[in-house]
């Protein structure tokens, strides 16, 4: 346990908590777009920015879901400094991605401005990469991943093209913060449509049901190891 100065307020961290996850168990809000509990946080929207000092040396500010709580630490998520500077991650992303309702919404809670004063880049991506994280991280495919550099960064498959190792699974689609990876499906066939990529289901043997891609099936079997039969019939009728 790790005592810290959170808000004016003695508390005590966890072992393993990131200062993140002490104010949402202190009930403080604290916005993200780029963090997931399943996958270890990287800062990259930078939304969650809090101002921090060591044993009263200068201020600082740092993203939450990266920061660790040390003896000494004074913490301030509500500070002028910090509202500033999240408004301005804000405006960027908003000029990145004009008229995403989850940016929009969180432009209303913390008054910031809805025009930005950046050039408009009509793109759909915050370039946080959480769909990579998950796909990597928790769903082990390593499918999508960041490509190229600096103004020309992206995320994808190799070369921007349809990721032959994607598994249409739908985590990406799931996790997305701004509900850009779109996901289409009937009875033949599921579409991971902005990685273009495009397998045919596995219909349950028993009811009938289209519930995964087959090349998924391949791919579980192959990592866990799991009988052939295992994969014929969905959830609902193994129950």
């Amino acid at each position: 346990m790790v005592e810290i100065t959170l808000n004016g307020k003695k508390v005590e961290a966890r072992d393993g908590e990131t200062i993140l996850d002490l104010a949402t168990r202190e009930g403080i809000h604290i916005p993200t777009l780029c963090h997931h509990p399943a996958v270890e946080p990287t800062g990259a929207c930078r939304m969650c920015l809090v101002e921090f000092s060591m044993n009263n040396g200068p201020k600082k500010i740092t993203s939450s879901c990266t920061l660790v709580p040390e003896p000494g630490m004074v913490v301030e998520t509500d500070s002028e400094r910090v509202h500033q500077n999240r408004k301005s991650v804000l405006e960027l992303l908003m000029a990145r991605v004009p008229g995403n309702p989850e940016l929009v919404k969180l432009a209303k809670e913390s008054d910031a401005r809805l025009t930005p004063r950046f050039p408009a880049m009509k793109e759909d991506c915050i370039l946080c990469g959480l769909c990579a994280r998950v796909c990597e991280e928790v769903v082990g495919a390593k499918a999508i991943f960041f490509t190229n550099r600096g103004t020309e960064l992206d995320v994808g498959g190799p070369f921007l093209e349809s990721p032959e190792d994607c598994i249409g699974c739908g985590a990406c689609v799931y996790v997305c913060p701004m509900d850009c990876i779109k996901m289409e499906q009937n009875a033949e066939t599921r579409k991971i449509v902005k990685w273009d990529r495009e397998l045919p289901m596995r219909k349950c043997e028993t009811c009938g049901y289209p519930f995964m891609p087959n090349f998924q099936v391949l791919r579980f079997k192959k990592w866990a190891d799991m009988p052939g039969d295992y994969f014929k019939i969905c959830a609902d009728c193994r129950k």
